[in-house]
């Protein structure tokens, strides 16, 4: 999660990225279920990373059974960022054809969501990068009076600030995904600039198509240079639905620890990435920026509220969480419960060409300004954040490197 608010990473020459710090990723009613009556997550760290946790939540949202819900979420490329919505969607449908840049039939890789993506674009010698492509959809008969969405299931093996650097120097920006539509005239015309795109490992995204694309239009394509795996494309023109009811379930405990490394299985394509709580490694590869990190132990009064007091952890470590389902209304009849998990917060890359990619400081704050920021917006030094710092982040870490450095799923004895 918070793939999109990655701080300090390098764009084009004398440009950083602005971050979107907030994600909602749903958790489906079959997948979660009470322990000692408490909701049990982990927010975990498996990578070189530092991330910076300001808030967390989770959401119940009851729906009559006949439809599938989603977050108004997707990775764009710029602001303004998707804002909380609820789609509540019934009867969504595959698109009546679908073609990849070559002219391959890929219809049968996006009816359904099991992981045959398409993968037919080619790549180039920069992670994240491929020579531009798109994906051709025939949407088929719809009604202008009522919405247009795309519901995609994919992910996105991501480009790294070295590897838009070195694309950089060989003359090639990231082209992110953007959608055409083909007029009567059969000239293609661009009518979404940022449709937005999977943020992170595979997902789901909505792309609201709504009153952008010529009347009678069936051909779209979705154009850009990146890794993007499609899996599943759903054509949806649900209105809005009133029948939906968001209850935030309270956090009850939340700590942060030292919990390891899950196990991580490689998929096709190898970026394709899944991990096992299960089975966990108490060593791992990767090191750590240096500078003070937030104590182990009871992290939730830095976790109520988006206000630029984060837990700090890097590789290996996690928040556990315990959200306290018991006082949540009663389900109507015919109604099922689903929930959105919400996370605020920043991660900054240990990459050479990230802004201060080797240390924990400065910190990151809530800003439409880039990090590192200019004199006057950095992180505030006011009583109150000095006093969080001061009682909170005391825990030093160098950059020395872990004195062991490889995985170790040995069962303990």
């Amino acid at each position: 999660m918070i793939g999109p608010g990655v701080v300090g990473h390098w764009v084009a020459p004398g440009e950083r990225d602005v971050p979107d710090p907030s994600e909602y990723l749903k958790v489906a009613a079959n997948s979660v279920q009470p322990k000692n009556g408490l909701l049990s997550f982990r927010f975990m760290e498996p990578m070189e990373e530092t991330v910076y946790l300001d808030q967390v939540k989770l959401l119940a949202i009851d729906h009559p059974a006949g439809f599938e819900v989603y977050p108004n979420e997707r990775f764009a490329a710029a602001p303004p960022f998707p804002e909380f919505g609820v789609i509540a969607s019934r009867a969504a449908h595959t698109p009546r054809g679908a073609w990849d840049d070559g002219g391959r039939d890929v219809l049968a890789a996006i009816s359904a969501a099991d992981r045959k993506y398409v993968t037919g674009f080619e790549e180039l010698p920069f992670a994240g990068f491929a020579k531009l492509h798109w994906l051709e959809l025939d949407l088929g008969e719809w009604d202008a009076n009522k919405p247009l969405r795309l519901i995609a299931d994919g992910y996105t093996d991501y480009f790294t600030a070295t590897s838009m650097y070195a694309a950089d120097q060989a003359g090639i920006k990231v082209i992110a995904p953007y959608v055409e539509a083909l007029e009567a005239n059969g000239k293609w015309v661009r009518v979404v600039d940022d449709m937005g795109f999977p943020a992170g490992l595979r997902r789901t995204m909505v792309a609201d198509l709504s009153g952008k694309l010529p009347a009678g239009t069936r051909r779209i394509r979705i154009v850009n240079n990146l890794k993007i795996y499609w899996d599943a494309i759903r054509i949806d023109q649900t209105p809005e639905q009133k029948d939906v009811r968001v209850v935030e379930v309270p956090l009850a405990d939340a700590n942060l620890a030292y919990l390891g490394f899950p196990h991580e299985t490689r998929l096709t394509p190898a970026s394709d990435t899944t991990y096992s709580y299960g089975k966990r490694s108490m060593s791992g590869p990767y090191a750590h920026a240096a500078g003070n990190y937030t104590r182990y132990g009871d992290v939730h009064s830095l976790l109520g509220r988006a206000d630029d007091k984060f837990a700090i952890f890097s590789s290996g470590e996690g928040v556990k969480l315990d959200f306290d389902p018991r006082r949540l209304p009663a389900l109507p009849a015919g109604w099922v419960r689903d929930y959105f998990f919400f996370a605020d917060g920043f991660e900054k890359d240990m990459d050479f060409y990230a802004a201060h990619a080797f240390t924990v400081e400065p910190l990151p704050r809530h800003s439409m300004t880039p990090y590192p920021y200019p004199s006057g917006k950095e992180y505030p030094e006011d009583g109150e954040h000095l006093r969080y710092q001061l009682e909170f982040n005391t825990r030093q870490r160098s950059s020395q490197l872990p004195a062991k450095l490889r995985y170790d799923y040995t069962p303990k004895q």
